[in-house]
C-alpha cells in the first residue's frame, strides 16, 4: 500500500464509526522507518514470517506518522524486552492526551491483578493509580510473542489476549479527552502485525445502564490548587477565600470519583486541591463514610479537622489497599453531624514520593471519592 493510500485509509477510520457508515477495509501497517517516528536506535527488520516487518523499540514511544483511529478493532503482536509498561496508545493527540493500554509481562501474569492495565492520559498525567478497576490478570507470555486485540466502540473497550474467547479486560467508560487521534507504541518491546479494522465494532455487547448510588457525594465545589504547606498539615486558613477565590462545580464520575487530574491538571510543585460539600441532618447523628484518595487527604467538618490520611505508593509498606491505588475502601471514617446544615471541606494533596525518596508533585492520578454508608436522617445537599 502506498503512503498516500495508507493515509486515506487511516483517515477514513476517524469517521467510519461516528458517521454511521459501514466498516472500512482492514489496514495493515508496515513496521518501517517511513511509517513511524521512532527514537534513535529503534530497529526495523523484515524477515520471513513477518511480511510487514517488525519494530524493536528499545525505549520511549514510536508514533505512527500518518492517519489515526477512533473506533473499531486494533490488533498487533508484541514481545516485551523487559518488565515495564509496554503497550499501545490510541486516540493520541500528543504526549498530553491519549488512551493507554499496556502489559506488564511477568511470570505471574495469569494470576497477578496488574498484568494488563488501562490508564487515560490527560494533561500529561497517566492515571493508573485512580482506576484500579481497569486492571487484571491475563494469559501473557513473559518472554514470547503476545497477540493483543482491542475492540473500541465510543467510550467502551474490550481487550483480548492471545486469541482467548473472553476478554482479559473490559473498560465500561474510556476516560480520555479525545474521541479520535493517532497511534503510538511504547517500548521496550518488539512490535509486529499491526492491523486496523476501523468502524468494526460488532463484537461489542450492548452497554448496561449505569447504576447511580445515591449515597455517593456526586457533586462538589472545587477551587484552584494552592501550594502545599511545608512541614505542617494544612488548615482552613490555607483554603482559597475572599474575592480572589474562584469555586466551580465538579460533577464526579458515576462511581463517585472526583478526578482532579482531569479537572485541575498537574502542578509544578506539591499542591492541595480544595473541595466543598454539605449534608443536612434531621437530628444529631453519627455517620460512617467510605473515603478514597490519592495521595494525601484532610477532612474538615464544620470548621474542625476530623481526619487526615496518607496513601503513598512509596515506601511500599505504607500503601493502603488495594496496593496504593485510590479506592472507596482506602478508609472508613465517622462524621458526627449536628442537626441542620453541616459543611464538609476536603483538602487533597498530590505529593509523590519516589522509590529513592525524592518528593515532587505526582505525575500520575489525583482524586477523591466519598460515600455515606446510609442516608437515614440525612440528605446530601447539591452545591
Amino acid at each position: 500500500m502506498t503512503r498516500t493510500a495508507l493515509g486515506l485509509a487511516l483517515a477514513f477510520s476517524l469517521s467510519a464509526f461516528a458517521g454511521g457508515v459501514s466498516a472500512a477495509q482492514p489496514v495493515e501497517i508496515e513496521m518501517s522507518a517511513e511509517r513511524w517516528d521512532a527514537p534513535e536506535g529503534t530497529l526495523f527488520v523484515r524477515e520471513e514470517g513477518f511480511p510487514n516487518g517488525h519494530m524493536a523499540l528499545k525505549s520511549g514511544f514510536a508514533i505512527l506518522k500518518e492517519g489515526g483511529f477512533s473506533n473499531g478493532i486494533v490488533e498487533f503482536d508484541m514481545k516485551a524486552l523487559e518488565f515495564s509498561d509496554t503497550g499501545i496508545q490510541f486516540r493520541r493527540k500528543d504526549a498530553e492526551t491519549a488512551e493507554f493500554l499496556y502489559l506488564r509481562a511477568d511470570p505471574d501474569c495469569p494470576a497477578a491483578n496488574d498484568c494488563i492495565q488501562y490508564a487515560p492520559i490527560t494533561h500529561g498525567l497517566m492515571q493508573w493509580d485512580i482506576y484500579p478497576r481497569f486492571q487484571g490478570p491475563a494469559p501473557i507470555s513473559e518472554k514470547g510473542w503476545n497477540h493483543v486485540k482491542l475492540v473500541v466502540a465510543g467510550s467502551r473497550m474490550r481487550v483480548f489476549i492471545n486469541r482467548e474467547a473472553s476478554p482479559s479486560l473490559e473498560v465500561d467508560r474510556l476516560q480520555g479527552l479525545a474521541e479520535s487521534g493517532g497511534i503510538a507504541f511504547k517500548g521496550p518491546a518488539i512490535f509486529a502485525n499491526l492491523r486496523l479494522r476501523p468502524g468494526e465494532t460488532d463484537e461489542m455487547p450492548r452497554a448496561k445502564p449505569p447504576i447511580i448510588d445515591p449515597r455517593i457525594v456526586s457533586h462538589w465545589l472545587v477551587a484552584s490548587p494552592t501550594a502545599a504547606p511545608a512541614g505542617r498539615d494544612p488548615s482552613l486558613a490555607d483554603m482559597p477565600a475572599g474575592a480572589g477565590a474562584t469555586w466551580k462545580r465538579l460533577d464526579t464520575e458515576v462511581d463517585g470519583l472526583a478526578n482532579l487530574s482531569r479537572e485541575l491538571g498537574p502542578t509544578p510543585e506539591p499542591a492541595l486541591a480544595w473541595l466543598k460539600s454539605s449534608v443536612q441532618a434531621d437530628r444529631d447523628v453519627t455517620k460512617t463514610v467510605s473515603l478514597g484518595w490519592a495521595r494525601e487527604v484532610w477532612v474538615f467538618l464544620n470548621g474542625s479537622l476530623v481526619y487526615t490520611g496518607k496513601n503513598p505508593y512509596y515506601p511500599s509498606d505504607k500503601r493502603l489497599g488495594p496496593d496504593g491505588r485510590l479506592s472507596p475502601d482506602n478508609a472508613k471514617i465517622t462524621l458526627a453531624l449536628r442537626k441542620g446544615d453541616n459543611d464538609i471541606v476536603i483538602a487533597v494533596g498530590n505529593k509523590w514520593q519516589t522509590h529513592q525518596g525524592a518528593v515532587k508533585a505526582s505525575p500520575y492520578g489525583w482524586g477523591v471519592t466519598m460515600a455515606y454508608a446510609d442516608l437515614a436522617n440525612v440528605r446530601i445537599a447539591a452545591p
